[in-house]
């Protein structure tokens, strides 16, 4: 455990030991996804350098959040007594974990106070019309992108030098890169950034999804009250079926509809692909969330 004096101390050095001895496995799945990101990040500082000011916030969020991450990781390390139910080895997922429940807690006030404010200025029927949408971003919601944008590339980075994520099945490194690909081009043209918020909505469920994840890997099984388990597993489920599930099918059948009210080009097909890609991963993270739930329902059922 964490807090042992010997073994359970979160040190930088085995952190860092661990890290490298996880990272860069080779794997076709992480040597792939490590290239694209790297060509990606080349292209942002192109595109910057070239006068496309507009992708500074994807920067500033990508550093944000791997300063955020060393600077919460120099903390769970000196504060071992804090952290007593926490396993050596899960320490580069609980790390990572934190990291992304910090970034789903800012996007989700940011992205539910500028859909508020917006509503209050704008009926809702102006509000979400095609033509605002597209090409009439709310006030901060490229700066909300962007910073989520750069958030995504730190994560990339993050989940492949620690290895976290199944090299026959990298779910989530598509999902990265799904929005990588779709939020990139829509900051750069400052098309469709309305829209791409919309789907920002479902950091709500992500809020409690980490905060789960965070809460297991910290707690032992036994200190993780039956009560504090069933509420975290309502929210859960009541923020995964509205603001993801709902949400994203909501998009992909307004993007449908206004099929028609897009110019011709590349735009449509990237926005409706990536939101099919969303609603498969979507359906798949339900589907992992009902296996886990029937797990630890039959834990608190049966806790001997």
């Amino acid at each position: 455990m964490v807090g042992s004096d010997q073994q359970g101390k979160c040190k930088e050095d085995q952190s860092a030991e661990k890290a490298l001895a996880n990272a860069w496995k080779r794997d076709f799945a992480g040597l792939f996804f490590a290239a694209l990101l790297i060509l990606w990040v080349g292209l942002v500082l192109i595109s910057i350098q070239l006068g496309h000011t507009e992708l500074w916030p994807v920067i500033v969020g990508l550093v944000f959040f791997e300063v955020s991450s060393r600077v919460f990781s120099s903390f769970v390390m000196s504060n071992p007594s804090l952290f007593q139910g926490l396993a050596l080895e899960s320490c580069p997922d609980f790390l990572n974990t934190s990291i992304s429940l910090l970034h789903s807690t800012i996007i989700a006030l940011a992205v539910v106070t500028l859909l508020a404010r917006e509503a209050q200025v704008s009926r809702l029927e102006k509000m979400l019309s095609h033509d605002v949408l597209y090409s009439k971003p709310w006030p901060g919601a490229q700066i909300t992108l962007g910073v989520s944008c750069g958030y995504f590339a730190y994560d990339q980075w993050d989940m492949l030098q620690k290895h976290l994520y199944n090299p026959r099945s990298p779910s989530l490194l598509i999902h990265h890169a799904v929005l990588l690909t779709c939020f990139t081009p829509a900051i750069y043209l400052n098309r469709c950034i309305n829209y791409l918020i919309l789907t920002l909505v479902c950091e709500v469920h992500s809020v409690f999804l980490h905060l789960r994840k965070v809460r297991k890997l910290s707690m032992t099984r036994h200190s993780r009250s039956s009560w504090g388990t069933l509420i975290m597993w309502f929210l859960n489920w009541i923020a995964y079926f509205i603001t993801r599930l709902a949400f994203h099918i909501y998009i992909t059948i307004k993007l449908l509809q206004d099929a028609s009210k897009f110019p011709k080009g590349f735009e449509w097909p990237m926005a409706l692909t990536g939101m099919l890609g969303l609603n498969v991963l979507n359906f798949s993270l339900g589907h992992g969330l009902l296996k886990a739930y029937r797990k630890e329902k039959l834990f608190l059922e049966h806790p001997h």
